[in-house]
Order: C-alpha cells, then structure tokens, then sequence
C-alpha cells in the first residue's frame, strides 16, 4: 500500500491534477466560510463537475472540496463570530473573543495549523486503522449510540459548570427543538401546531445561522462595540512553537474525539468540534480563560472537526457506510464512476484507495498554505465600517438560508433563533449545550427507541451491554466531578 501511496502522491502533482485539486479547495473554502453555505453543498455542486473525468482525477477534487469545506468555516467564526459550517461552532467560542482583541491574525493562524494537524492524524489513522475501526464502529447497537449522545451531552453541559442549572436547561431546550415535526419512529406529528412548515422540523441552517450570526447582528447594533487595532505586525503567522508544543496533548485528545465521532455514522463533525472543546476545557489548568479568547480551544475545537474528515471516510471506504451528510454525497461520485465503496474497493481498486490516501494529504497541505498565503487580507474585514459590513451579512445570511431549501419559512426561522440567541446569552445560558442538544437530540430519540423495543422495554439493555455501560458511568462520572468542583468552589476551596 504504502508504495501505491507514493506513486499515487507523484501521479497528483500532475499541473492539471494539482490545478483540480486546488480549485476544489478553494471552492470549499468560500462555501464554508459563506453563512448558510456547508461542505455539503460544495460537494453537490461540484459533483457534476466529475462526470466526464477519470475516476482518480474526479474522486481527488471531490476530497480536496470536503477537506476545504470543512476548514472554511474557521474563517467567519473567527471574524464575525458566524460558523460558517456546523463542524465551526465552537471555535466561535474562542476565536472570536480573540479576534476583537486585536488579535485576528493569531487565532486564524492557530485555527489552520491546528486544522492542518487534525486532517493529518485523522489520515493516519484511516491509513493504519480502517478495517479495524470501521468493523467496531459498525457493532455500535441502539443502546451504545443512546450511551453516547448522552455522553457527549453532559460533556458539553460541563462546560457550563458555572452555572450548570442553566447549561442543563439549555441542553434540555435544545432536546426539546429537535422533537419538533415528524417523530423518527411512528410518524406522529408533534408541536407543529398546524403548520405545515414545521412538519419537516427545523433545519440546521437557519437555526444555526439564527443563533450566532443573527444573535451577533443584534448585539451589533444594539450595542457599542470597541474599537479594534488589528496587530498586523506579527512576523510570520503569530503561532508559537512554544505553544503549539504546549497543546501537542490537547491536539492529540481532540483528534481522537474527532475520529472516534467521526466514524459514527450521523453525529459526525458537528459534534465532535464541541465534544472536544468541551474535553479541552475539563482538562485545562486555566479553564476560567476559555470563552475569552482562550488558545487551548481554538486548537481543541479545529484539530477535532478536521480529524473527524478522516473518521467519516472510514466506514465510507470499507463498509460503504456514509459517515455524514457529506460522504453520502460522495457515494454518488462513486457510482458515476463505475465505483461501489465497500470492501471489495480495496481487493479490486488499491490504486484508486491510495489515490485517495495521497489526495488527503495533498488538499490538507494545500488548504493550509491557501490559507497562510491570505492570512492578512481576512482580518481587514474586521477593520470595515460596521454600517456597511452589517447589511452585506445580513444580505449573505439571507441567500445562504433560503437556497438551502428555497423556503421563505426558513428565514422566519432565522430571525426567531436569532433573537433567541440575543436573549439567551444576555441572561447567561450557553448555547453549545443547546446546539449539541438539538444535533443530537434525533439520534438520541431513535436509538433510545430502538434500544427499548430491541429489549422488549428492558431499560437493564443500556448497563449490561459493556459498552454502553461504560459511556453512562464516564457520563456519571464527569457529572459528578463537575458538581463537586462547584461544591468545592462555592465552600471557598480549590478544586484540584
């Protein structure tokens, strides 16, 4: 394998390969980094681009378009405080913060390094370890993946822990915003109060581009903003080797959430990136720093969304198991090339596995010198006018949500969740608790389900199967470590 990787790598520096593969990144990058716009939609847009290509050529461009898709977001949730792509929303949390303290070449910097290093593990591993990882992530029964978004749930609750009253309100919100519409199991309509819209539930666009970027655009305007110096004067990108080294752990621990989430058909990087920043956050020795513009979480939350890419290729590429939304549309780049992922892919097409190996790793590299190369011109977008860069957002937000679906609907939707957002964090609640909720809350509902009726309504199904059984008590365990960190706190002694 690894001699195909080689000639597969020196086959892609081919000019008009490697021109392929530059346009597909790039055209990821302005789909992630545009409001409402995703990695999913690039793909879809770009897959008729393949028809009339070879097969390596084709499958190449589609990967490069998926790995810029996915780092794009970075950009506008550094900047404006606007997750371009779900797989975004917690390097909002630090990023941003960073960003107006004048430090917006910084935080972009460290966001795609870290970007960098998440794809290149997240390779590694789907390298070495594909068959394997893929054979235990497909052994995942209803009650593992009911253990697991509840794990993931009180994780991110954790980084509420200030007030976790309000983290696990807001968690229960967002569990309760996914009910909406049809059930998953049964069909019944529920809190759709007679409008058909809301059969179909809420999308994640508008409910995403609502809760930060619109909640942003109000605080905007309704408040007086300080004035920003960006610091342009940084010699090269403004990462330090000391600091990168310092989060070689954190890089390492985020990589793994990402692939292990990743892997898992249906949660995927919109998870992941707050799973991780959530770990992160648990295992800083300056916790009180995230949310402020903390490094440790811009690196925890990029690396994860990254290193989830490769996760997601894993039971793609051995099982034919789409690991997100995206990879679903990959499997169609397959099909129209002749290509049926699965096992039989790597006995009967080697080349082409390794082709993909070597694309990987040629985008991931390309991405990250696109975006050093434009590192200075972004930040300046910051230094605009707020009067004029506010209609030109609201203007993006508009597009970005009605072309998801073309319904006018869903712009009502944005302004609901955008006000919401506004009143949320003004009195306090976090909102990754409340995203996770709604992201999960499905899966969550259908596996409980499932889970109950696999056992004949045995709730024991979810603590003698070990696997489960061990997720609810890492989930215990965190929970209780966290209100007895409160405790300690409140009682005026250190946790430690």
């Amino acid at each position: 394998m690894f001699d195909l990787f080689f000639s597969s790598m020196v086959h892609l520096f081919e000019p008009k390969l490697l021109l392929l593969m530059m346009i597909g990144v790039s055209v990821g990058l302005v789909f992630g980094a545009l409001p409402g716009l995703s990695a999913t939609m690039a793909i879809a847009i770009m897959l008729p681009v393949t028809f009339a290509m070879q097969s390596d050529a084709g499958i190449a461009m589609l990967i490069a378009t998926y790995i810029g898709g996915v780092s794009g977001g970075l950009v506008s949730a550094t900047l404006l405080r606007i997750p371009g792509t779900p797989s975004s929303i917690a390097t909002t949390f630090d990023g941003y913060p960073l960003a107006r303290k004048g430090q917006a070449i910084k935080a972009l910097a460290t966001g795609m390094v870290a970007s960098a290093v998440g794809g290149i593990l997240g390779l590694m591993i789907l390298v070495a370890f594909a068959p394997v990882i893929a054979r235990f992530a497909i052994d995942f029964g209803a009650a593992e993946y009911t253990a697991l978004t509840i794990a993931a749930l009180v994780l991110v609750v954790v980084l509420s822990e200030a007030n976790l009253i309000k983290g696990l309100i807001a968690s229960v919100l967002g569990l309760g915003l996914s009910t909406i519409g049809f059930a998953p199991i049964g069909s019944a309509q529920r809190f759709t109060f007679g409008n058909i819209d809301l059969l179909s539930g809420i999308s994640i666009i508008p409910f995403m581009v609502g809760l930060f970027a619109v909640a942003q655009l109000i605080r905007d305007i309704s408040e007086t903003s300080p004035k920003i110096e960006e610091k342009l004067d940084l010699r090269g990108a403004g990462v330090k080797l000391a600091e990168f080294v310092s989060n070689g752990v954190n890089m390492l621990r985020s990589a793994a959430i990402g692939i292990a989430i990743g892997v898992l058909p249906g949660i995927g990087g919109s998870a992941s990136n707050l799973v991780a920043y959530g770990a992160a956050r648990s295992a800083s020795k300056k916790p009180e720093e995230f949310g402020k513009g903390s490094l440790e979480g811009i690196y925890a939350a990029e690396t994860a969304n990254n290193a989830s890419v490769g996760g997601a290729l894993l039971p793609l590429l051995t099982l034919g198991i789409p690991g997100d939304g995206v990879t679903a549309i990959l499997i169609g780049g397959f099909t129209i090339h002749g290509l049926q992922p699965g096992p039989l892919l790597y006995k009967n097409e080697p080349g082409l596995i390794a082709t993909i190996y070597a694309a990987f790793l040629l985008a991931t590299l390309a991405l990250l010198l696109v975006q050093l190369l434009t590192i200075r011109i972004f930040p300046r977008v910051l230094l605009i006018p707020r009067h004029y860069l506010i209609p030109v957002l609201a203007l993006l937000m508009v597009v970005g949500v009605y072309v998801g679906e073309y319904r006018t609907f869903d712009l009502w939707i944005m302004l609901g969740f955008g006000v919401a957002g506004y009143v949320l964090e003004r009195y306090g609640f976090p909102l990754s608790p409340l995203v996770l909720g709604f992201v999960l809350g499905t899966i969550f509902e259908t596996n409980f389900r499932r889970a109950l009726m696999y056992s004949d309504g045995d709730w024991s199904t979810f603590v003698i199967r070990p696997v489960s059984a061990v997720l609810l008590g890492m989930a215990l365990a965190l929970l209780s470590y966290s209100l007895w960190r409160i405790f300690r706190r409140r009682n005026g002694v250190r946790a430690r």
